[in-house]
């Protein structure tokens, strides 16, 4: 089945054994989740990968391996997230952008691109220079803004001042939230303007915030696997979005990680057909639901919609 994936972290997704091959050790503890209790755990599985996505050609040779990884998993198209100044210390910023582009461009059959991540733990000045780089790269390689990190150690809220100015360059965001903190960062979110939130799975304790979601065709990037790594759920059984795509909800899946949770769209899949009953045409409606929440152009997403079905 034709894929599409709106929320892929690319630090979190970097492939293991080349990481080896770099530090001259198994990374395998360092880079996969097994027993974290919370996010802000599950974060420290980023640590590795930002010393090794340092160098130009291993950032072009990371680049290329997640190209392959998500067109085993039959992607046709992928919006990647990552945080430009995470990787600025060996090359300049735009060469590590160049180098993630020109690594995915070796595998043209998916369409990709990069969200450039603002961070929570971030000064706003820090996260002004990431908004200049998403206006120097809008359109040319970067498709949108994030805000992501420590959802409960910094509060969605305190974001306003930021999201006043994104809203200004009328660059598309996306903000995480209703993950490790409560609907509150949900409600936050939403009223900063965010038409698509990063997991979002805890709005289901808020019917207004439900009724807020679905009025404004806001979409949740939804990453089953990642919230069981972080604790956000017990089981995938216990998990919200049967119920909040029941009452409504536009719901997209993602893996959120694709190393740190091993996991992949059809692993994902395949947890909620299990759990919840799902079948084949309620994936094709969720991966509708992400063509038509991604930041492309109505041509690009008419062109995706036809692979998708055909």
């Amino acid at each position: 089945m034709k894929k599409v994936e709106l929320h892929l972290h690319l630090d979190g997704s970097l492939d293991i054994n080349y990481a080896k091959k770099l530090v001259g050790r198994d990374v395998t503890s360092e880079m996969v989740s097994k027993s974290d209790q919370n996010l802000k755990e599950y974060l420290m599985k980023f640590d590795l990968p930002c010393q090794v996505f340092t160098e130009y050609d291993d950032i072009v040779q990371f680049s290329y391996l997640l190209g392959k990884s998500l067109e085993k998993d039959d992607v046709i198209y992928a919006e990647i997230r990552f945080c430009p100044l995470f990787h600025d210390k060996k090359i300049s910023v735009d060469r590590v952008i160049t180098g993630i582009r020109e690594g995915l461009a070796k595998v043209p059959e998916v369409k990709t691109n990069l969200i450039f991540c603002m961070m929570r733990h971030f000064s706003l000045e820090e996260n002004l220079k990431i908004v200049k780089l998403a206006q120097k790269y809008y359109g040319n390689g970067c498709c949108g803004l994030d805000l992501a990190g420590d959802e409960a150690g910094f509060k969605t809220a305190d974001f306003e001042d930021l999201f006043s100015i994104v809203k200004e360059t009328g660059i598309p965001y996306t903000i995480h939230a209703g993950e490790a903190d409560g609907v509150e960062s949900v409600k936050a979110a939403l009223n900063f303007g965010a038409k698509r939130i990063g997991h979002g799975f805890r709005s289901i304790e808020d019917k207004e915030i439900v009724g807020e979601l679905i009025k404004n065709n806001v979409v949740l990037e939804i990453c089953p696997k990642s919230n069981l790594d972080t604790r956000g759920v017990e089981s995938i059984e216990k998990h919200s979005l049967k119920k909040l795509d029941e009452a409504g909800v536009l719901i997209t899946i993602n893996t959120d990680n694709r190393t740190v949770s091993e996991t992949s769209l059809e692993y994902e899949y395949d947890l909620l057909k299990k759990a919840f009953g799902y079948k084949d045409e309620d994936f094709q409606r969720f991966n509708l639901n992400a063509i038509e929440a991604a930041f492309i152009s109505e041509g690009e997403k008419e062109a995706l919609r036809k692979k998708l079905l055909s």
